[in-house]
């Protein structure tokens, strides 16, 4: 067993590469990568060709791949003038294809686990006012994996006996030690959920990727060569993350970037057996990705440049950060790498800071009783700023939330543009004041803070990019409580808060594909299931056992189309109906006061034409809004653009079928000098009732919560004038 089998990089999922600056030198700065060709099918991979018209194709993100594929182009040879996928015709070779399996079928299982406890310990469960360690026990799951991995491990001694290559032994000799790796971190935890549980356990899931990977038949997926230089007059050389070897007839493969880690693994990749081979020197360059290699004769290899994460939190600031840490040379034959200060081998390199679940794990342990105490003492009519202590990170602008009454908590799927462009949902729990993420952030390289041109398809692990924003195209699902996001361009994608993950995906109807529909598409949740919808004034329902967007074919009045950022929609819990407004799009168009709605039992659709419409020109914006079903009013989050600097807030009293305003106190700060609304603050808000507290949440661009408590014999509701 070589040494990088036995030692793991301290802080594994923390690492942050010290970038070393020598005396007199500027230190790095964050910068942006250049975007790349969207049309291209397979972007930020690598290619090197061979002798006599041959050539090895690699990594990089499929954007048409199929549903299993999580993204994944595979590896492709030159052949005859063609490239060819072999993925299928190696992979049916390797031995250990079935262990590799069985690897990542305890991955889902630890994941899920893991997703289950993290959950349990934000929810802050109590008994006799203290915190509850034992409301869910882990022991059952932790120990059905941890079992399955001690059987794997005394299995895997048989590998002895059967007539097997050394590379093939050695990699099984690799994955055990690390399973051995996380069987030894789970078994420290037995019966409660704790930090130091949550911390060890996603070590431990890491342990068993990497796993996995040695005993799959390539590399894991990554992005390798991410785009040109940055400036049109950088003398840079490009990336040039695969390379072929006259010297040993050998291509060789270093690091990458998984989009939410960065790895330093070595592999080669042999063209006469057609076959990958990882390497496992004693030490390894720093992870990274964007990097060049060069072949300087006698079988060796010069490594050069690239970039590690810089986990910037500055508004549109740089993801990257230059690593200009010298040359390194590996040596294919003796598998040494030689250079500056080497890291053990086959290690990740996370972002940190809020990008990461573990920053949300510090402080005190989240306690329901207290916050709950703190609730009951809410002032009545009044926005209340609840200030979470570790907030999510980037701003997360142009879009909503949607509250998961299920579970009790707020889903946070918003970014996009020039803001947060991850892949994340972040968690808020409305019992304990805490955010939780549920995996680290990943950024599409170059494209992000981009609008219409975030990659399409799956990442590698199998999640959507965002769109240009988010605005109202996703919503919550009663029926299969599950999160529904509609705004891609062919597929609509699904999120399940139990696992704290995205987990597939289903085509949608022509009606919902059109150019830019992330605008447009405007979803809300009803018993019957989500509900979009769409520019055109046609409405879709949401059928989750057959995993389908079905259109409602109305009969009334015509609906209008959603237009961006002038429309809302919510469902009237009372009456079994949804309530829909809009607006003519441009600056100076003024909101008429109409209010549609539609019966979800007769279909039908109706303009009330509500009493008061005639003043709803008054509204600053309608985009955002919920219905409030303890006070049966819609509110509509935003203010009256004539009314100075504390102004009433707009409602709709459904019950009287009305405009109504409310004496509802603001949040407010200064803005350039002057006065401001902190909150709610126009179209980067998010709005949500909640039937368990009859309470109405909120959430800023900058992932502050805000709480109100309606109060509405307290709050002055006057006929809109």
């Amino acid at each position: 067993m070589n040494q990088t089998t036995t030692t793991w990089l301290a802080g594994l999922l923390a690492t942050t590469l010290l970038l070393s600056t020598a005396p007199g030198q500027d230190k790095p700065r964050p910068y942006r990568l250049t975007s790349v060709d969207l049309k291209q099918r397979v972007i930020w991979g690598a290619e090197a060709l061979g002798p006599n018209g041959t050539g090895l194709r690699f990594g990089g993100q499929d954007q048409d791949a199929s549903d299993g594929a999580g993204g994944r182009p595979h590896t492709r040879v030159l052949v005859d003038g063609e490239w060819r996928v072999i993925d299928q015709e190696f992979r049916d070779r390797v031995r250990f294809r079935a262990g590799h399996q069985w690897t990542v079928n305890r991955l889902k299982r630890l994941k899920s686990l893991l997703a289950q406890a993290r959950s349990t310990y934000f929810d802050g469960h109590v008994t006799d006012g203290k915190p509850d360690v034992h409301a869910f026990s882990i022991d059952p799951d932790r120990r059905n994996v941890v079992v399955d991995l001690e059987d794997f491990i005394e299995a895997s001694a048989k590998t002895k006996e059967l007539d097997i290559d050394a590379y093939t032994r050695g990699q099984f000799a690799f994955a055990v030690q690390h399973m051995s790796t996380a069987r030894d971190l789970l078994k420290l935890h037995k019966e409660t959920v704790t930090r130091r549980f949550l911390i060890d356990a996603l070590k431990a899931q890491i342990h068993l990727e990497l796993a996995a990977e040695a005993l799959d038949a390539e590399p894991a997926a990554r992005a390798l060569n991410c785009g040109p230089p940055r400036r049109r007059d950088d003398n840079t050389p490009p990336a040039q993350s695969l390379v072929y070897d006259k010297t040993t007839n050998l291509y060789v493969l270093f690091g990458g970037d998984h989009l939410d880690y960065l790895t330093n693994d070595t592999w080669v990749f042999d063209p006469k057996q057609k076959r990958w081979f990882q390497r496992h020197p004693n030490g390894a360059p720093p992870p990274r990705a964007n990097h060049r290699l060069e072949p300087i004769g006698d079988g060796k290899l010069r490594l050069t440049g690239g970039y590690t994460y810089s986990s910037n939190t500055d508004y549109v600031g740089g993801q990257y950060v230059d690593l200009n840490d010298g040359e390194w040379v590996y040596d294919i034959k003796a598998n040494t790498w030689t250079g500056g200060k080497l890291v053990p081998a086959d290690s990740r390199t996370y972002r940190t800071g809020p990008f990461h679940p573990d920053y949300y794990l510090r402080g005190d342990r989240p306690d329901a009783a207290k916050f709950q105490a703190w609730l009951a003492k809410l002032p009545a009519n009044q926005w209340v700023a609840t200030d979470p202590p570790y907030k999510p990170r980037l701003n997360r602008d142009w879009g909503t939330a949607r509250i998961d009454p299920s579970r009790d908590i707020m889903l946070r799927w918003s970014g996009g543009h020039s803001a947060h462009g991850g892949t994340d949902v972040p968690h808020y729990h409305f019992a304990t004041n805490r955010w939780q993420l549920t995996f680290p952030v990943e950024f599409p390289l170059g494209q992000l803070y981009s609008n219409t041109s975030y990659p399409n398809g799956f990442n590698f692990n199998g999640r959507p990019w965002m769109t240009g924003h988010t605005y109202q195209n996703y919503a919550f699902d009663p029926p299969s409580k599950m999160m529904v996001k509609a705004g891609r361009p062919r597929h609509f994608y699904i999120y399940d808060p139990d696992k704290g993950n995205w987990v597939g995906r289903g085509k949608k109807p022509d009606a919902m594909c059109y150019n830019s529909c992330f605008y447009t598409l405007t979803l809300t949740a009803t018993p019957q299931g989500a509900l979009c919808w769409d520019k055109n004034g046609r409405v879709h329902l949401y059928q989750h056992e057959q995993k389908r967007w079905v259109e409602i074919e109305t009969t009334g009045d015509k609906l209008p189309g959603a237009r961006v950022d002038n429309s809302s929609i919510v469902y009237d819990s009372k009456r079994d109906r949804v309530l829909i407004i809009n607006k003519a799009y441009g600056r100076n168009a003024k909101y008429d006061g109409q209010v549609y709605a539609l019966d979800m039992k007769s279909k039908k659709v109706t303009a009330l034409s509500p009493k008061g419409m005639e003043h709803a020109h008054r509204f600053a914006t309608i985009d955002k809004g919920c219905y409030d079903a303890a006070n049966d009013l819609w509110l509509i989050a935003t203010y009256l653009r004539d009314g100075g600097e504390r102004t009433p807030t707009p409602a709709y009293d459904c019950a009287n079928n009305r405009w109504v305003t409310l004496d509802l106190g603001y949040v407010m700060g200064k803005r350039v000098g002057r006065p401001w609304r902190k909150f709610p603050h126009q179209r980067s808000a998010g709005v949500m009732f909640d039937p368990r507290r009859n309470l109405v949440w909120g959430t800023d661009t900058n992932s502050q919560v805000y709480v109100l408590r309606i109060d509405p014999t307290k709050a002055k509701p006057q006929p809109l004038e």
